[in-house]
């Protein structure tokens, strides 16, 4: 069993305001949801979830491709590791990149389990 202080976890990024609407950039859902913010539409925010996510499923869909597999795969932890270590941005704080991987993981398993089944299902509207 793993025990761990208070003292060595990361803080969470603190709540921002749009309005009256409250949200945590680091956490909240929806995934780069459009809002009408006056006369133009924008996204509420780019985070290391959305990040995370789109990017495990463009990696999935790459790997797909590169070793001409005919069904998504699923990876073990060293292969994961491997992946992710490549992957991940180093400019995120260490909480960002922990969000960041485990969405990573998500978008993967999602091509996997067949909840996104092409790379248009994510949104084209944010920089790729």
């Amino acid at each position: 069993m793993s025990f761990s202080s208070r003292s060595n976890e990361v803080p969470p990024p603190p709540l921002e305001k749009i309005g009256d609407l409250v949200y945590s950039p680091g956490t909240d859902l929806p995934f780069g949801k459009r809002i009408r913010i006056g006369l133009s539409e924008q996204t509420i925010y780019e985070s290391a979830v959305e990040h995370g996510y789109r990017t495990g499923i463009r990696a999935h869909f790459t790997f797909i491709e590169d070793h001409e597999c005919p069904n998504p795969v699923p990876l073990d932890d060293k292969q994961f590791t491997m992946i992710v270590e490549h992957l991940v941005p180093t400019n995120l704080n260490a909480f960002e990149q922990g969000l960041w991987r485990s969405h990573f993981i998500a978008g993967w398993m999602g091509v996997y389990l067949g909840l996104v089944t092409d790379e248009d299902d994510i949104n084209p509207d944010i920089d790729r």
